[in-house]
């Protein structure tokens, strides 16, 4: 049974002097369940739990727990590219180092008129 709730993934963004540091918590994840990928300026992170069923029988009294499929965004801007994010995830906290980049500012359209 898949649970039909949205838990969304618990994160907290860090500013530091260069970059930004995105922690966000997914206990019971492993690695290979884990997916990052920068598209249109922003930057998305899905996962998926998988719940083993339970081979101890018997009718659950309280079920907290959940399992499923996750997925949450984070805008980074349209300059930053997926081979500048470093990743890591130890502990069920998946940790991603996003660089500060400039934004490009937009080119003057103006038409010179001459005369």
């Amino acid at each position: 049974m898949m649970s039909r709730k949205h838990y969304p993934m618990k994160s907290d963004v860090r500013e530091k002097k260069d970059s930004y540091l995105l922690e966000i918590d997914l206990p019971g994840c492993h690695k290979e369940d884990i997916k990052a990928y920068v598209e249109d300026g922003y930057l998305y992170v899905a996962a998926t739990m998988n719940k083993e069923k339970s081979k101890g029988g018997g009718k659950f009294i309280r079920k907290e727990s959940y399992w499923g499929d996750y997925k949450r965004s984070f805008f980074v801007g349209s300059n930053v590219t997926q081979d500048m994010l470093k990743a890591t995830f130890k502990h069920g906290v998946l940790k991603i180092t996003v660089p500060k980049v400039q934004e490009k500012q937009p080119e003057d359209s103006t038409i010179l008129i001459e005369g």
